[in-house]
């Protein structure tokens, strides 16, 4: 397998394998029917990435019900001082009224029951799970900061957030001399570049790290499904929680396009879509349900694609560029002219 490489984490000075574990599968409640996995398989998974070279995990609070910090950090204690550890807060955690939300009470109850799952004294990425309109926006960023200042937290994230959402966090944050946030968690794949519009160019302008959720589209991506098998129980047989989006009309044409870049590269499908988003520089969260599907995900290390593959594959499902972009583009490109020339004989 090819070494593994890495790229800075927001504007922190940190840097983390391209490539990071995902724990949402950990688990044995099974409380979603993503996995199951137990300790035993958890601890050779989270071995082998270490192994390979993968520094940042990731997992919630409400996955599997806590199981997965739970299973999570047992399996990294050996490592902790070699990795960095992320989670996120914003769900449902319990059955009181106040167990949810951004509220500074539910943040304080939710990183202390976080931290006693993961076995940790401190968390390097704590993250926003989605906005919360209900809580004034000071109140959670203060009580972020809190976190960060009493040693609980190194660097703040937000998950599932819009463009304008992220804009103001950092606005606030930064008017209030409050750390800044340094990743977005988002859903990107050859099947959804809905990112592409307006939250990648603010990620870019702000200096921030995208960290990808889900790259094969809940399974979709593997080439293990079609239009005549979508196994119930499953992430891609219940698109219904995670991919409403998803257009069986086009999307399983597009999976066979995959597929023939696969056998151009003698690689997998999953590998040729985990190694179009490597392309693009971003920090991809792989989960897998076996060690085999683990590996077969580490193995997008050793796909290189051409230039020419990647922009076949980005034709594939590339977006309609979206007013007022097209109309920034067109007139940012005015600047290109040399200063003599008069502005009214310019084309743009």
């Amino acid at each position: 397998m090819a070494d593994m490489k890495y790229t800075p984490l927001g504007n922190t000075g940190v840097d983390v394998s391209v490539l990071a574990l995902g724990a949402m599968t950990f688990g044995s409640k099974d409380a979603w029917k993503l996995g199951g996995l137990g300790q035993d398989t958890v601890d050779k998974m989270v071995s082998r990435a270490v192994d390979a070279g993968i520094n940042l995990f990731d997992t919630a609070d409400v996955y599997d019900e806590g199981e997965s910090e739970k299973t999570l950090g047992k399996a990294l204690q050996p490592y902790r001082d070699k990795v960095l550890i992320a989670t996120k807060v914003r769900g449902r955690i319990g059955p009181g009224v106040n167990e949810i939300g951004l509220s500074k009470h539910h943040i304080r109850q939710a990183v202390r029951q976080s931290l006693e799952r993961l076995g940790t004294r401190w968390v390097d990425l704590y993250q926003f799970h989605s906005w919360d309109a209900r809580v004034p926006l000071d109140e959670s960023i203060e009580a972020m900061q809190d976190l960060v200042e009493e040693g609980l937290v190194n660097y703040p994230g937000v998950s599932n957030f819009t463009a304008w959402q992220m804009a103001t966090v950092q606005a606030r944050a930064e008017e209030r001399g409050f750390s800044r946030y340094e990743t977005a968690q988002m859903n990107y794949s050859l099947l959804n570049r809905d990112v592409e519009h307006e939250i990648l160019p603010f990620l870019n302008y702000s200096k921030m790290s995208l960290l990808v959720w889900s790259p094969l589209h809940g399974g979709v991506l593997s080439g293990k499904y079609s239009k005549d098998s979508k196994p119930p129980g499953t992430r891609a047989g219940n698109r219904g929680l995670f991919f409403p989006f998803f257009d069986e009309k086009t999307g399983f044409d597009i999976v066979e396009r995959v597929k023939q870049v696969g056998k151009e590269q003698d690689a997998t499908p999953a590998q040729i879509a985990l190694s179009w988003l490597l392309s693009k520089g971003h920090i991809v969260l792989v989960g897998a349900k076996t060690m085999e599907q683990f590996e077969e995900n580490l193995g997008a290390l050793d796909v290189n694609l051409s230039n020419d593959q990647i922009g076949k594959l980005d034709e594939l499902t590339r977006h309609r560029v979206q007013y007022p972009n097209w109309m920034i583009e067109r007139q940012s490109s005015g600047r290109t002219f040399p200063v003599s020339e008069p502005a009214w004989n310019r084309k743009n």
